[in-house]
């Protein structure tokens, strides 16, 4: 895990990541994660949740597109970014077609992990109701949720650009990888044909439709932020990779964030953002949850307690509950939940956003900084596992000086190697 923010005005956009990165059983604090996108324009890229893409680093990913990009520009920040998703939908090196077999072979194992998850989920609460399920019945659990997945797929929203044929062409070249998952993940399952048929035509629905796959094992979130050539304003676009099936990359996007006449200031956090939501908002997001529960168990205890005064039958108490059930619920979700999130508004977010619109350059990189150091800290003195931790690297890009790095690390003294300069300034 990792923990990254991007804090926003009208000058420029700080970038703060630290350098946690988590391996098998181990965790390390070395990683990079901010990159100057272009060498010659005010340009940026954050990763967050996985330091590799289909096992390839992402510091390799870059560099790759930034030799092959050279000193292009483009007119808005959508356009580089656009060009930098291009670069994974057409064939280069970094991606083979053996890398991707390998992907999509992967993707389909986890994808059927998950739905037979799912199933077994309806299966141990029959169990835990004393009902004793037969193996016809499992059987029906398990096929039921790959119907039910198979249709949330089927009716979600195409990518744009898909051609007619491309659920047939991803189908036709992972049809033996889909069948060895399916081999593997219901081995011990006598699917009927009919499942089994959804099951192949699952991933290819999933590889052409515009919807995200949550537990992608080659997940990756990145961040693209800075100004085209025409922006005047710094903008941000936020993307989940999830892998490339047949040379065309499938990922989503989230809201972009445009500073400008509707936002003077934004701060956005990346991966483990409790701890910035809790600067913003006032209260801990865990917290606020436990106080939702509360006064909801709480209202309704307080409405027997009444029943119990007024000495009611055992019916009318009962009545009584039902008819305050509704109310209960419309306070505690509704006037609780929107009062709440006034109040913090009105004494926290507001106020905060207001003085990062007037900050400085310099004052952007330290509050950026300031909040992932908040985080680490919390990992520190927690019996938490330490996922965020190590160096922060800080990066700010402003229309006028481009990208300047705030605070870098290196894993050498650049004094001992004028040559990497001179290399990378040539």
């Amino acid at each position: 895990m990792t923990a990254e923010i991007a804090v926003m005005n009208e000058e420029a956009i700080a970038l703060a990541a630290d350098s946690a990165v988590t391996g098998p059983g181990k965790i390390f604090t070395s990683a990079n994660k901010i990159f100057a996108l272009s060498k010659f324009h005010p340009v940026a890229l954050m990763v967050f949740d996985n330091a590799q893409f289909l096992r390839v680093p992402w510091e390799t990913i870059v560099k790759q597109y930034r030799r092959e990009l050279g000193d292009k520009c483009f007119e808005t920040l959508e356009e580089h970014a656009e060009d930098f998703l291009a670069f994974f939908s057409r064939k280069n090196p970094v991606f083979p077609d053996r890398a991707q077999d390998r992907a999509a072979r992967n993707f389909a194992y986890t994808m059927f992990r998950t739905i037979l998850e799912d199933a077994l989920v309806d299966v141990e609460a029959m169990i835990e109701r004393d009902e004793e399920p037969t193996r016809e019945q499992v059987i029906a659990e398990i096929e039921r949720s790959i119907s039910f997945h198979r249709q949330r797929w089927k009716e979600a929203p195409l990518r744009a650009g898909v051609p007619k044929s491309y659920k047939q062409a991803v189908a036709k070249k992972y049809k033996k990888g889909i069948d060895e998952a399916i081999k593997a993940v219901f081995e011990q399952v006598e699917l009927s044909a009919s499942a089994k048929r959804n099951l192949r035509q699952l991933i290819p629905e999933v590889a052409s439709k515009d919807l995200r796959f949550e537990r992608a094992p080659s997940h990756s979130g990145i961040v693209i932020a800075g100004f085209g050539k025409s922006d005047v304003f710094p903008r941000l676009r936020r993307y989940h990779f999830e892998a490339i099936f047949a040379n065309r990359l499938k990922c989503t996007e989230e809201d972009p964030v445009y500073i400008g006449a509707d936002w003077r200031a934004a701060i956005i956090p990346f991966a483990q953002a409790e701890q910035v939501h809790t600067f913003m908002r006032g209260i801990d997001p865990s917290l606020r949850l436990h106080l939702h529960h509360w006064w909801h168990h709480k209202l309704e205890d307080v409405v027997g307690e009444v029943a119990d005064q007024l000495k009611l039958s055992k019916r009318k108490k009962a009545s009584l509950e039902k008819s305050f059930e509704e109310r209960c619920v419309e306070i505690v979700h509704d006037e609780y939940e929107d009062d709440l999130d006034k109040f913090s508004e009105e004494n926290n977010v507001s106020p905060i956003t207001n003085i990062v619109g007037m900050l400085p350059k310099d004052e952007l990189a330290e509050m950026a900084e300031s909040l992932v150091n908040l985080t680490s800290f919390k990992r520190r003195v927690t019996p938490e596992a330490e996922t965020v931790g190590g160096p922060i690297d800080v990066a700010v890009i402003s229309r006028g000086d481009g990208f300047i790095w705030i605070k870098r690390k290196h894993y050498f003294r650049t004094e001992l190697n004028p040559h990497f300069v001179a290399n990378y300034n040539r």
